[in-house]
């Protein structure tokens, strides 16, 4: 039993260094080519929405088939099988979409946190809250006005995250097949 155990543990190690490989390979090509690994991950994701929507729109049927079915199960899997075509089809226009949708959230996030820091105005730290306030709001600006920009920077920031957290797998893996030896 224990030795099995522990063959199973030495597998898993060349498992999490692969998985560390394929993070750090997969944020070099985002930092690299922002624009490029934002499309393609764009459309990788309408491609999931369409399968998801598909297999909803099959389970919503076999629901209604059993008596079990409401219409509010087949209006969710064609709006995420319309979305998922949009990011597959064009996805600089489903990014350009999702970037002015976050750049609203955010400047509309920030105004809450500027009207909420002039509420306690006088308060410990009511000054912080309105610099951040202000600096969401000129991030949701930004956002509006530039969402190619935006994009470019989120790709960036997010592939300099999966190349911390390639290494990172990798320098788990290598202590872990150093702790089989």
């Amino acid at each position: 039993m224990n030795n099995t155990a522990a063959v199973a543990r030495h597998s898993h190690w060349g498992r999490v260094l692969v998985n560390g490989f394929m993070l750090l390979l997969s944020g070099l090509f985002l930092a690299v080519f922002p624009f490029i690994g934002a499309f393609t991950l764009t459309a990788a994701f309408g491609l999931y929405l369409v399968a998801l929507g598909a297999v909803g729109l099959l389970v919503a049927q076999r629901a209604a088939t059993g008596g079990h079915g409401s219409v509010l199960a087949f209006v969710g899997p064609p709006l995420a099988m319309l979305v998922g075509a949009i990011f597959w089809l064009a996805p600089e226009a489903g990014l350009v979409a999702v970037m002015e949708f976050a750049g609203a959230f955010t400047l509309v996030a920030g105004v809450f946190q500027v009207a909420a820091a002039f509420g306690m105005a006088g308060r410990m730290h009511w000054g912080l809250m309105l610099l951040n306030g202000l600096l969401t709001v000129g991030a949701g600006i930004c956002m509006l006005a530039q969402p190619g920009v935006a994009v470019m920077v989120f790709s960036i920031f997010f592939g300099v995250q999966l190349i911390f957290h390639g290494g990172h797998m990798i320098r788990v893996a290598n202590r872990m097949k150093r702790l089989m030896a």
